[in-house]
């Protein structure tokens, strides 16, 4: 009998290892596409930099960066997998095992006292976003090992509905991203999270930035026309890879929705910077593991 806890925590591992030393597939492809097509000779410096650390990274098995932040989790739950399990202990295990072995940097502090313990578990963390998929027979897990100095770009902003809103957002987005220069390490991966309440709206930026594969357009067109439009809005600044000047300040805008107030729309603005480390799989009750960012 298959022990899907301990498939769980392996998976779970194995995501953290391939999410801190391997690019996803279709990250490195638009960060080539972006060094061919760069014509500012320090852009595209910056960017053949970029290409070849990840090579590094890779063929060493290293991590990409020296920040391999705090371990995020997003956990689609397929009702028809038939699994019932408490899949924290499993991932706890994951995040210690992976914080030694690949190595991961002990970030995660207590918030007040700054205790460390060592091991990137406690407090809440690693923190786990649950979701429920009525119609999937596997459970998909997405590792974010969630580097701070894009995080820490974030941010909340409200915009009244007596404004144009698609304008509005625009203006928020590059002036924050024109706010924060360098310190997300562009070219970056810009998540909106537009309507619901405060929190709703920050979730839902933070869930957009990992949207599989990078660049897709959202399913309705009024929101995947403001996704084009923010993006061409982003890399017409000249901010460019590192804020060094450049063609490409972003690699994709990922924007999501949630009815909202009729009074005020709340605009949640989040970062992932060019080293985006996040990988997915897909665990079916049979005990079979399938990688959809990192494929074997």
């Amino acid at each position: 009998m298959v022990d899907i806890s301990e498939v769980i925590s392996k998976t779970a591992y194995e995501l953290l290892k391939r999410a801190a030393t391997k690019l996803p597939q279709d990250v490195k492809r638009a960060l080539r596409r972006a060094y061919e097509n760069e014509s500012s000779p320090i852009g595209k410096a910056q960017l053949k930099a970029m290409l070849d650390n990840a090579e590094m990274a890779e063929k060493y098995g290293i991590s990409i960066c020296q920040d391999t932040g705090t371990p995020l989790f997003f956990v689609k739950w397929g009702l028809k997998s038939g699994l019932n399990i408490d899949v924290r202990r499993p991932i706890m295990e994951a995040v210690k095992k992976a914080t030694i072995d690949v190595p991961l940097r002990p970030n995660v502090i207590n918030p007040l006292t700054k205790e460390n313990p060592g091991t990137n578990v406690g407090w809440g963390m690693p923190y786990i976003y649950y979701d429920l998929d009525p119609e999937a027979d596997y459970v998909e897990i997405t590792a974010v090992p969630k580097g701070f100095g894009s995080e820490a770009k974030s941010t909340l902003v409200w915009i009244t509905t007596s404004e144009p809103i698609p304008e509005a957002i625009v203006r928020c987005v590059v002036d924050n991203t024109l706010t924060a220069m360098g310190e997300p390490c562009p070219p970056t991966i810009v998540g909106l999270g537009i309507g619901g309440t405060a929190d709703i709206a920050l979730h839902l930026a933070k869930k957009a930035i990992f949207r599989t594969p990078l660049g897709s357009l959202h399913p309705d067109p009024v929101v995947a026309e403001l996704e084009q439009r923010v993006l061409k809005a982003l890399n017409s600044t000249g901010l460019g890879p590192m804020a060094m000047g450049g063609d490409t300040t972003c690699l994709a805008v990922h924007a999501e929705i949630c009815g909202t107030h009729t009074a005020v729309v709340p605009l949640g603005i989040t970062y992932q910077c060019w080293v985006a480390r996040y990988s997915t799989a897909r665990i079916y009750p049979n005990g079979e593991v399938v990688y959809i960012t990192h494929p074997e």
